[in-house]
Formats: C-alpha cells, sequence, structure tokens
C-alpha cells in the first residue's frame, strides 16, 4: 500500500470519527444511552451544542457534509483513473462501517420502530400490524421515540428478520440498537458484493469504480449506517433479483424479488421487468438495470407526493415527503451502470438531499416555513432529474 492509499485511509477514518463524535448532538432529551459519569458528561456536552447552539451545530453539519463528500469525490475520481486498489476500497468501506456503526441515529428515527415493533413481538406477543406502540404506555422506551400512533408499515418479511438483532440485544435497549445496526451493517457488506459481481459481468473495467460508488456513498453510509435505515436491506434484495439473472438463475431471481417485495413493497415495481426479463429470448441486462432505476424513480416522485395505501398498513394512505434515504431505492441501481456522466449526477443529487436535514438542525423544527420551502424545492428533483437523465439517454436504454 503507497503512501497516498496509507493518507486517504487516516483521513478517512478521521472524518467519519468525527462525524461519529458529532451524531451525539442530537441524543434525544428524554433518552440517557448510558449512565456512567463521563459519557453522560460527554453527551450532555454534545446536546448544548445540538440543542442549544443550533447555528454552531449547523456551521459544523455542513463542514462535515463538505469532507466527506469532497473525499467520496476525490476517491471517485482516484478509482476512475485506476489510481488505487480494491484492497484500499475495503478497508475503506469498513473502516467507515465500523465508526458510524457507534455513531447515534442522529437524522431519523426509524430505528427506534423497528426496535419497538420487535419488541411488540417478542415481549409483548402482539401484532405489530394490530398493536402501535401507543397500546403498551408502561414502556419506557416511549419516552424518546417518534411515530409511536403508527402500526408497522414494514412487509412480514423484515418483522420476520429483524427478529434476530432484537434476540441478540437480551432485551436491552442500547445493545438492541448497536445490534440492528450490524445487522444493516452486514447487509451494506453483502450489497457492495453483489454491486462488484453485477458490474463485473456487465462491465469489467469499470467494477471497482461502481462497487465505490456504493460502497462509499456518504448519503449511503450516513443513511444507512449511522441512521439504521432498512432500505439498505431492501436494497439486497433488488440487487439479488438481477444478479441471479444474470447467471440463468430465474427462478432464484423471482424468488429473491417476492423476498423483497415482503420487506417492502416497493420492489412490485420491478417485478414486471423481472419477468420480461425471464422470458425475453433476447436478454439485455443494462436495459432491465435502466429501467428498473427508471420505474423505481418514478415511484419515488409519485410516494414523495401524494402518498400511497401500504399493504400492511390498516390506516390507509400516508401522505409523504421526500427523504434522503429513498435515495438508497435507485443509487445501488444507479452503481450497476456507472457512466461517468450518470455518476456525476447521482452524487450531486446525494449532496442535495443529504443538505434536507439542514433547515431542522438551524430551526429545531420541521414546521417552520423556511424548513417547509428548503424542504419543497428537494422533495421530487432527485427522482425526476435522474428519470429525465434515463430517458433522454438512448445509449442507456437502448445499448
Amino acid at each position: 500500500m503507497n503512501r497516498l492509499e496509507k493518507f486517504l485511509i487516516l483521513t478517512n477514518i478521521l472524518i467519519y470519527f468525527v462525524l461519529a463524535i458529532f451524531s451525539f448532538s442530537q441524543v434525544d432529551l428524554n433518552l440517557t444511552l448510558n449512565d456512567n459519569r463521563l459519557f453522560l458528561n460527554f453527551t450532555t456536552m454534545m446536546q448544548e451544542l445540538g440543542y442549544y447552539n443550533r447555528p454552531a451545530s449547523s456551521v459544523i453539519f455542513i463542514f462535515l457534509e463538505f469532507l466527506t463528500f469532497s473525499f467520496f469525490i476525490l476517491n471517485l475520481y482516484l478509482f476512475y483513473k485506476r489510481m488505487i486498489s480494491l484492497k484500499y476500497l475495503l478497508i475503506l468501506l469498513f473502516s467507515s462501517v465500523i465508526l458510524l456503526i457507534f455513531a447515534y441515529p442522529f437524522l431519523s428515527s426509524d430505528i427506534f420502530n423497528y426496535l419497538f415493533d420487535a419488541k411488540i413481538i417478542l415481549k409483548y406477543a402482539s401484532n405489530p400490524y394490530t398493536h402501535k406502540p401507543l397500546d403498551f404506555p408502561q414502556d419506557e422506551w416511549l419516552r424518546f421515540m417518534r411515530w409511536t400512533h403508527r402500526y408497522s408499515p414494514y412487509g412480514p418479511a423484515w418483522l420476520s428478520i429483524s427478529l434476530l438483532p432484537a434476540i441478540m440485544g437480551f432485551g436491552k435497549f442500547i445493545l438492541t440498537l448497536i445490534s440492528f445496526k450490524i445487522f444493516i451493517s452486514v447487509f451494506h457488506l453483502i450489497n457492495t458484493y453483489l454491486v462488484y459481481k453485477i458490474v463485473s459481468k456487465l462491465n469489467p473495467k469499470m467494477a471497482v469504480f461502481g462497487t465505490s460508488f456504493y460502497a462509499l456513498n456518504p448519503l449511503i453510509l450516513i443513511e444507512g449506517i449511522a441512521n439504521g435505515h432498512n432500505d439498505i436491506v431492501q436494497a439486497t434484495f433488488i440487487l439479488l433479483p438481477i444478479l441471479f439473472l444474470l447467471n440463468r438463475n430465474n427462478i432464484l431471481s423471482i424468488f429473491s424479488l417476492i423476498i423483497g417485495i415482503l420487506i417492502k413493497y416497493l420492489s412490485i415495481f420491478i417485478m414486471p421487468l423481472i419477468i420480461i426479463e425471464f422470458f425475453s429470448k433476447k436478454k439485455n441486462s443494462k436495459r432491465l438495470v435502466s429501467l428498473s432505476i427508471l420505474s423505481l424513480s418514478v415511484f419515488l416522485v409519485v410516494y414523495s407526493s401524494v402518498g400511497i395505501k401500504t399493504p400492511f398498513v390498516n390506516q390507509g394512505s400516508i401522505q409523504t415527503q421526500f427523504q434522503p434515504w429513498y435515495l438508497i431505492w435507485v443509487l445501488p441501481l444507479i452503481s450497476l451502470i456507472p457512466s461517468p456522466n450518470l455518476i456525476a449526477a447521482a452524487t450531486a443529487l446525494s449532496i442535495g438531499a443529504s443538505l434536507r436535514y439542514l433547515p431542522f438542525l438551524y430551526y429545531g423544527d420541521w414546521s417552520h416555513p423556511y424548513t417547509i420551502l428548503f424542504m419543497q424545492l428537494i422533495t421530487i428533483l432527485p427522482a425526476i432529474s435522474i428519470s429525465i437523465y434515463l430517458l433522454i439517454s438512448k445509449k442507456l436504454l437502448l445499448r
């Protein structure tokens, strides 16, 4: 390993270590992670920054976003020019994941709902589709949770596999939280392998470049590992059907896609494309990937704009807004066709989506007029931009 790679690895470790430290500035004021005096003093100091010195906290957040994406873009360039090795990629990947496993989920509280859904099954022997967190008012976790009024919106496959990290937490909150993050991190590593295998078949010369776009993307690392969104697991069952199809394992392709649908229903939007490719006499995997990106991008626009009634939610349609982690639905697929122009566009969109949290960090209120305006400006632009790019790029759709 040369000096450049060693320097960049140390830089990566430093950046994500500082990011992990900063994440504790958003620890819920009603949550005590650990009663150790030193740790309590540390979290209190960070909460003072995050809750009571919001301008400074916002500046630090912007600076960290600048560092992570600048470092990411530099690495993409070096991988594109083949100046650094696959071994270097793996070291960066594992060091980033390990550091972010211990970060607080500072930009989202969804992972707490995953924990509580599993708790409803394991501790209360109840059904998360018919029981919500508020049905257990004596539970001490309710102090720091959000969305306590909702039933589980996730598929039975997710509820089933989420029991594994819940069991490994032995009923302790902090152990269960870390267990869930490790569990989701494993799927990120699996996805990295799947991306590498698929791109190696579609475009071997760009395999490392395409893989690095997925594996090291700060939006995916922060939303997937630090915040612990289960969209990383969902992505596995979007990539697996494509790899199985490339290997002519058609039955396994359909089976893995069905599992994906039973995790989160959005996979159903690429099922017709998989079936068409299944029966097509002339296979065109690049077209399949491109149309899958287009299909999920259109779904992202519709879902973010009008809301959709899910088969696993019994309270009707849900009005939603664009969330940065929604891009995890399409970014792994974009990495499979690593056109430099498309990668550049997707990187820019990742940066814009990551900044969605800035108004909230500054004002501390999602309902502030400027917060709402900022969110509206970037609500559907990522999906629309990628869709337009794919529609006008004949090389991607027809190649």
